[in-house]
């Protein structure tokens, strides 16, 4: 008997794509699939290799404990946790050790960048022992940033000092205890910091811009006009004229502590009574200079700058002190420059900076000798010795022209507008 073995013909599946626009969104579709499969291998990979590298740089640097184990010795370091790359740039999470703390990480914070192939990095806390650590591929210092055009409307707002090497902006409220020093050599950047801060503080209402400009820059004739001026003496044609300013600022300070309120043991910058910046350029030629024509006027000078220092705080007075070295016999004796809570330097020698900042800034002092221009390093209040790089304002001319537009004029009857 005769059987047909051919075997039955079937039709072939045909899927539905909607015609060939729909075609080709499918097409797109599968191909987006496999670009992303492709994607989370290659972030997996990498994820691995940053695990493995963070592993060996936290271990290079010390920031790791050595556990002694049946199994023999191990090194723990700071969890690996999840990679992050996209647009806002690179980061990664970390658990900090028992009892670490953020700022462990901070303190090896170039090593470990660099061992990571980034220039910097920045830590973030977020909650419990976990911080996230934000990547740098640029030196943050590398390159020069403008000041912005903003202008401080009152005596608490925050000035602009700088921008750390981690990227983040370091600030300072004038009105917060603590008087200023800043030294550094000629063509530094030190200038380039003092234009930065007058410019962002010549139109606040509860400011007033005073002292004592040897060089006759710093509050040279842009200052004309505004309501400052009168509080100002520049030159060194008349150096009696300094003392006596000096004198009329701690007269002034004095009448506002014995008239104090009951129960107030500091006065709250207002516009009647306003916050004195006391600025004091290039300080240590004042007093070479008082001292070669009469040394009763140099420490007449330097009597009243120490009682600014040791008594303004309470009277809403600051000093700004600039000077090219904070030596002790060059800046009034050694109390007087430890009254100077926040501190920059800009470049100069290595015993200058430890002179300033202490013994701990003893070891950066060698790479501090020969930084660029416009680097500094600042203590402060919670701030101890971080690298910023300065704003930039610009040139004389247009710091000129900032005070010239900014700085806050008096009405046609003398008062302050």
């Amino acid at each position: 008997m005769a059987t047909d073995h051919t075997p039955a013909m079937r039709e072939p599946v045909r899927w539905y794509t909607g015609g060939p626009s729909g075609a080709r969104r499918l097409i797109n579709r599968l191909r987006a699939r496999v670009a992303e499969q492709q994607r989370l291998e290659a972030h997996r990979f990498l994820e691995a290799d940053m695990r493995g590298l963070w592993r060996e740089a936290c271990a290079g640097v010390g920031l790791c404990q050595y556990v002694d184990n049946a199994a023999g010795m191990t090194v723990r370091t700071p969890r690996f946790g999840g990679l992050r790359v996209g647009p806002a740039g690179t980061s990664f999470t970390v658990e900090l050790m028992p009892g670490g703390e953020p700022a462990d990480v901070e303190a090896h914070a170039l090593r470990l960048a660099h061992s990571l192939g980034f220039a910097g990095l920045r830590v973030a806390p977020l909650g419990g022992r976990w911080v996230r650590v934000v990547l740098f591929e640029v030196d943050p210092l590398a390159s020069t940033f403008a000041l912005p055009h903003d202008v401080v409307g009152r005596a608490d707002a925050p000035i602009l000092l700088g921008r750390r090497e981690d990227g983040a902006l370091v600030e300072h409220a004038l009105a917060s205890p603590g008087h200023i020093a800043v030294q550094g050599q000629n063509g530094s950047g030190k200038s380039q910091l003092s234009y930065g801060l007058l410019a962002q503080l010549a139109a606040a209402a509860d400011v007033l811009i005073s002292g004592s400009d040897i060089t006759g820059l710093l509050l040279g004739r842009a200052w004309d006009g505004t309501a400052h001026r009168a509080h100002q003496v520049t030159g060194s044609k008349d150096l009696t004229a300094h003392a006596a300013h000096l004198d009329r600022l701690v007269g002034w300070m004095d009448d506002r502590l014995d008239t104090m309120p009951p129960r107030i043991d500091n006065i709250a910058p207002t516009v009647q009574t306003p916050l004195v910046l006391v600025v004091l350029e290039e300080f240590p030629g004042l007093l070479r200079a008082a001292q070669a024509k009469d040394r009763k006027l140099a420490e007449r000078i330097t009597s009243a700058v120490l009682r600014l220092l040791s008594e303004g705080r309470k009277a809403a007075f600051r000093v700004l002190m600039l000077a090219q070295r904070f030596e002790a016999n060059a800046v009034g004796g050694g109390y007087a420059r430890d009254q100077f809570a926040v501190r920059l330097s800009f470049r100069v020698p290595a015993e200058s900076l430890a002179m300033l900042h202490g013994d701990d800034a003893r070891r950066l002092g060698p790479e501090h000798a020969n930084t660029e221009p416009g680097i500094a390093y600042l203590s402060a209040p919670g701030q101890d010795c971080v690298r910023l790089r300065a704003p930039y304002l610009g040139g004389y001319g247009a710091y000129c022209d900032r005070i010239t537009r900014h700085g806050r004029r008096e009405d046609t009857e003398g008062r302050a507008a």
